[in-house]
């Protein structure tokens, strides 16, 4: 009888043990034959899901499940093509995705993915259609194309841009307003995606012309939040910039994507540009921090900011000089011209620069031209000479500039290939040397025929002329120079990296030759002073040689004879 009972639970026990392995074995076998179908439906259904939301042209190699208490799912590659743009890189693709599910999510309506890892992602978009459509515009920002699908959380690594360079400068009108896609933005969604998270992704935005190269950005880390193809969602990003180097780091909004024209999805965000070191671009030096904020759509993004330099630096010989600006600049997404509309910059502590222009793809070489309207009112001269000139700057005075400014892509030194043109003025001027001011006073003690008038010091003088500067070379046709009593024309060069000095003119002086001198020389000469007045002053041609250290002024004797003996030439 004892026996008996003891035998009870054990065949309880063994009949339980073979109905759970009888259960195991058929789930097995269940979830083995079932899988593939699975597999196959889950694929076909991301397939048809996405070219539907995308309007695209979808191509998924494989999906992998593993069923378990957390369901796992991979897959890849997978392939998205815009319908309208088969001619181009694919609008996205990534070698490899993989993503975990509890069984819970999977029950619940909508379904929540926590997150997906996607591996060698990239993204590329394609221009918006050039013609018979506006070329820069704005889309809404609150209203899109509906989905069944929001991502709630997007991580993504070491992401890289491309941006081509080509066109022309965009206008300055409003851009004409593009009404979104209609949709359905009250529609629950059937699958949330919680977070994303990618690996050495790439994004490229196209160029309209083939022939043209895109440019590339590395990005170290993407985030995206809130995301739905309805409204904006949220995103942070940290950014490698390759010239000058430095990083970006950016948040902001982006989207709802524009299904028909992604080119014109829009995007609004605040950036930190940090340590860019302007030593990556040949012949000057600096380290920039900048700072604002960009917004419009992907072909066309408007930036607002300001930067700060401690230390610019020409590379020329002069020292570093801080360097401050304030700036609005449109970015052409589809060839990546940069237009500045302006820059208001302040050099030192005093010199104000205001700058409009471009940057724009060369069309005759690989790179970028500067090309720039510049502007200086009221500055200081001895803060722009500080860049170029070693120890200190030989003038002072208030400067003004107006000039153009187009530098050239290649490889030699910013110094030796930019061309800078224009008319300059300079107003109380005086000479940092003691012993070249004592030139000038005395100069203009002598132009008044007041040689021995103690009184007249610390003389002013005013320039003013033309200058066009190419191959490390400033030349001026036409300066002059005003002190009181004297008037000095001048042309000739100066040699940037020399320093060296090489001018021919004339002085013209308010008193005759016999008045600048004083004792019996005076009254001596004072009967050839009819032979060297011209047009009511007295003239004599000059020269300048040798170096702003070390200047050398000399009269032409032999001219002046010539010009005596023979009053007409």
């Amino acid at each position: 009888m004892a026996e008996s009972s003891q035998r009870r639970p054990r065949r309880i026990r063994n009949y339980l043990l073979f109905t759970l392995g009888v259960i195991v074995a058929l789930s097995a076998a269940i979830g083995l034959t079932a899988r593939p179908r699975l597999e196959h439906w889950l694929r076909t259904t991301v397939i048809a899901t996405l070219e539907k939301r995308l309007d695209s042209h979808v191509e998924l190699q494989r999906i992998s499940i593993e069923i378990g208490p957390v369901t796992r799912i991979s897959g890849g590659p997978l392939t998205i093509r815009h319908r309208s743009r088969l001619d181009v890189a694919p609008l996205v693709h990534l070698d490899w995705f993989e993503t975990t599910m509890t069984w819970r999510e999977l029950l619940r309506r909508p379904r929540r993915v926590d997150t997906i890892t996607l591996t060698g992602l990239a993204i590329a978009i394609p221009p918006s259609p050039g013609e018979g459509q506006p070329r820069f515009p704005k889309a809404d920002k609150t209203s899109g194309e509906s989905s069944a699908t929001t991502i709630g959380d997007v991580t993504a690594h070491d992401v890289a841009t491309e941006r081509p360079v080509q066109g022309q400068p965009p206008t300055s009108a409003a851009p004409p307003q593009v009404a979104p896609p209609a949709g359905t933005p009250g529609k629950t969604p059937a699958v949330i995606i919680g977070r994303i998270t990618a690996d050495a992704a790439t994004l490229t935005i196209l160029p309209r012309e083939i022939r043209k190269l895109p440019r590339r950005f590395v990005m170290h880390r993407l985030t995206v939040r809130d995301i739905t193809t309805t409204l904006p969602m949220s995103f942070e990003t940290v950014l490698e910039n390759p010239q000058p180097r430095g990083r970006i780091e950016s948040s902001g909004t982006f989207g709802p994507w524009n299904v028909e024209t992604p080119a014109r999805t829009p995007l609004e965000a605040d950036y930190r540009f940090v340590d860019a070191d302007l030593s990556t671009i040949k012949g000057i030096a600096g380290i920039v921090q900048s700072t604002g904020t960009y917004d419009g759509v992907l072909e066309r993004i408007e930036a607002v900011g300001t930067t700060t330099m401690p230390g610019f630096d020409l590379k020329v010989g002069g020292r570093p000089m801080p360097l401050s600006t304030k700036f609005t600049v449109i970015v052409d997404g589809t060839n990546g011209n940069t237009y500045i509309q302006p820059a208001e910059g302040l050099l030192g502590a005093h010199t104000p620069i205001r700058v409009t222009g471009g940057i724009v793809k060369a069309e005759d070489r690989r790179g970028r031209t500067v090309d720039l309207a510049t502007t200086i009112t009221n500055g200081r001269l001895e803060e722009v000479l500080a860049l170029v000139v070693d120890g200190a700057p030989a003038m002072r005075g208030r400067l003004g500039v107006v000039a153009s400014l187009l530098i050239p892509p290649g490889p030699v030194p910013v110094v030796d290939k930019m061309v800078l043109a224009g008319r300059f003025t300079l107003a109380d001027a005086t000479f940092t040397s003691r012993v070249m001011q004592d030139k000038l006073d005395e100069l203009s003690r002598r132009a008044q025929g007041r040689p021995r008038d103690a009184d007249i010091t610390r003389a002013l003088s005013a320039f003013t002329g033309q200058f066009r500067m190419a191959d490390g070379v400033i030349r001026f046709p036409a300066v002059s120079f005003v002190v009181d009593g004297a008037r000095v024309e001048l042309s000739g060069t100066y040699a940037v990296r020399g320093q060296g000095l090489h001018f021919d003119g004339r002085i013209r002086l308010q008193a005759g030759v016999s008045q600048m001198l004083v004792g019996k020389k005076r009254w001596l000469l004072r009967p050839f002073d009819r032979l060297f007045r011209r047009d009511g002053a007295t003239e004599f041609p000059i020269h300048i040689r040798g170096s702003v250290a070390h200047p050398v002024f000399g009269v032409d004797v032999r001219e002046t004879v010539k010009r005596a003996l023979l009053p007409g030439r």
